[in-house]
Order: C-alpha cells, then structure tokens, then sequence
C-alpha cells in the first residue's frame, strides 16, 4: 500500500501550506506555534500592523459574498464593515473590489461557455494519510485547505475541476504557490471523480489570472508527488535548535521570546 505522508508528517499533522509555509521559514517557530504552544504575555506581543491581513480577510468575504448571491452593495458593506476607515484602506479596497468584480465576470463568463456541476466559493478540503476525504476537523486529517474558488464542468461524460486561489497582496511567480495549488489538485480528487484539476492564482490587484504550470491528473499522485515529498522532507528539519532570522521575524509572535531563550536551550 502506498505511504503518502512519512511518520513524523502524520505526527505532527494536520497539515497544511501555511503550516508546511511556517516550519519553511522557521523550525523554531513552527515548535511555538504547533507544538509547545506557550502563552504570550502583554509585555513580550510583538506590536505589527495587521491591516493588510484584515484587508485581505474582507475582499476574500467581499468574493463569497457574491459567489453567494448578494448584489456588489450589499457584499461590500457586509465585509468591509471590518476595515479601519482609513482614506488608504478605502482607496485600496476601492481598487481590490474592482479586481474582484472582474474576476467573477471572468468566471461568470466561464460558466456560462461550459456545463457546471458545482460552482462553490471559500470550500473546505480534508483529506488521511490515506487520501481518503474526511471532515476538516478530523482528528485523522493530514492535509486540509480552504479553497477560494472551485469550479467543476463536465465534458464528454468526464468531469475537470478549476482551483483558484485570491491573492490581494503583489503578484508574485506562480511557482511561489505550487505546494499549495498542487495540494488542492490532490484534495479535489479524493472528493469528487475528476478527470483533472486545473489550479491557478488570481491576483485582485492587477487582475492577473496565472495558471500553474500543470494539470493535476489521478497518475500524477503518488508518493513522488511534490506536496507528500516536500511535507517529508520539511518533518526532518523540526529541531529547536534550527532557527532562520529573516524578514519574517518582524511580525512573528513569538520573537520576544526567541531572542531571549534563543539557543542553546
């Protein structure tokens, strides 16, 4: 039988690119943050602008608000009720919300080209280490995700499922996104009988639709799959005393405490 996950992923799953994103960037942080979990006094939080966050929260609610059926008024005013009412928050919710609007006229022009069998908006994924799709708060989940935006058409008795996932940050080169589109061409297919799952990324400030290089088809997962390899490999680099200092300490929780405890431990 084939073994997806290593021991040690499956030890220390759930799974997920975020996660898989954290022990990347820091094995030190991503011991804090999944695993010991230590409580964070009011004098060692680190102060960090959250707006871009909280923005980015509120165009991904303003798209499944109208995935959902409200009218642009209504969808806007329901999720950008959470953003400080800055004059450049709303200049950048002004220019995000275009994005948005033209992504779901793209994808309305989609669906009306193609028949659709499942049109859903923020779908959540779960998959064992045995690929079988579970709840997302199973306790045997492995890897799981929220999916932005998910499309399935039939064509000639099969069907082909569209992942797309919403960035509101700068464009970036889409294979910065791989283990994540490639993550969710696996999930797709342990949910629904698919002939192929084809994974992009949106960028709402540009408008940029950007497709990953590759289709996911059923002989493409395998053990050698990146997303499974990846996962393994990164498992063995879980060391407390493993730590990268990096642009990514500046908003990270837990810096307070690193620099004080930091190594040897």
């Amino acid at each position: 039988m084939a073994r997806f996950f290593s021991s040690g992923a499956i030890e220390f799953g759930p799974w997920s690119p975020s996660k898989a994103g954290v022990l990347k960037d820091c094995p030190l942080k991503f011991i804090l943050q999944y695993v010991e979990k230590p409580k964070v006094s009011a004098e060692d939080t680190v102060v960090s602008d959250d707006t871009a966050l909280v923005v980015g929260s509120a165009v991904h609610k303003y798209a499944e608000n109208l995935v959902g059926g409200l009218d642009p008024a209504s969808a806007a005013t329901d999720a950008f009720s959470t953003v400080p009412d800055t004059r450049k928050n709303k200049l950048t919710l002004r220019a995000q919300k275009r994005g948005i609007d033209g992504f779901i006229e793209r994808m309305n022009k989609f669906k009306a080209a193609n028949t659709v069998v499942l049109d859903q908006a923020e779908l959540r994924l779960s998959i064992d280490s045995d690929l079988k799709s579970v709840d997302f708060w199973d306790r045997k989940s492995a890897l799981r995700g929220i999916l932005d935006r998910v499309i399935i058409v039939e064509r000639g008795g099969n069907k082909h499922a569209i992942a797309i996932d919403i960035k509101t940050g700068r464009p970036r080169d889409i294979e910065t996104y791989s283990l994540q589109l490639e993550s969710y061409g696996i999930m797709l297919h342990s949910k629904f009988d698919l002939t192929s799952v084809s994974m992009a990324a949106y960028f709402s400030s540009s408008e940029e639709l950007v497709w990953h290089p590759r289709k996911v088809k059923p002989a493409d997962i395998s053990e050698s799959n990146p997303v499974f390899t990846t996962i393994n490999a990164l498992v063995e680099t879980i060391d407390p005393h493993n730590y990268n200092v990096g642009k990514h300490c500046s908003w990270c929780n837990y810096r307070v405490i690193c620099e004080r405890e930091r190594i040897p431990f």
